[in-house]
């Protein structure tokens, strides 16, 4: 995979665009500056100027998100439920069990993994936006998560590159 490290991948070097992905990850919608977030139909878009536009959907039921990238110029929106078409951006949950030794006795417990992905893309710019979308995605989700300790471990809450 080629890695483009020599950009800046935080929000922090570029606090504008950091404010209109923290509004985009919101639901809601931006109409000023050249960064904006509109809302169309299920999905929210991001449109940067000379990109693609970025289609976010959120479950409603859920903290399962999906992201799409596609050309600002066409009105179709992706089809969540086609195995067709892949999300540049989705959530993986798996679960593991976990032998915890306590004195004498093994203790079992589940740690619940919660993986971020986002695949590469050759457009440099898109690829930086898929890493920080999923970086700050994978923070909130750190954030708000919760869990029983008596019953499991801290969930583990990961961004990763899909390898296709």
């Amino acid at each position: 995979m080629n890695s483009q490290q020599n950009y800046p991948t935080s929000v922090t070097n570029l606090p504008s665009l950091g404010l209109t992905l923290d509004i985009l990850l919101n639901r809601q919608e931006k109409d000023w500056g050249c960064f904006k977030v509109v809302k169309e139909g299920e999905f929210y878009a991001l449109y940067i100027p000379t990109l693609d536009s970025f289609k976010l959907y959120k479950n409603p039921k859920s903290e399962n998100y999906k992201g799409y990238w596609r050309d600002s110029r066409l009105e179709t929106l992706p089809d969540i439920k086609s195995r067709d078409e892949k999300p540049d951006l989705f959530l993986r949950n798996r679960s593991k069990q976990i032998e915890e030794k306590k004195s004498r006795t093994t203790i079992r417990k589940k740690q619940r993994i919660i993986d971020v992905k986002y695949r590469y893309n050759p457009c440099p710019e898109i690829y930086r936006l898929n890493q920080m979308i999923a970086k700050m995605l994978r923070d909130r989700l750190a954030s708000n998560i919760t869990f029983s300790p008596a019953e499991e471990i801290m969930p583990l809450v990961l961004a990763t590159e899909v390898e296709d």
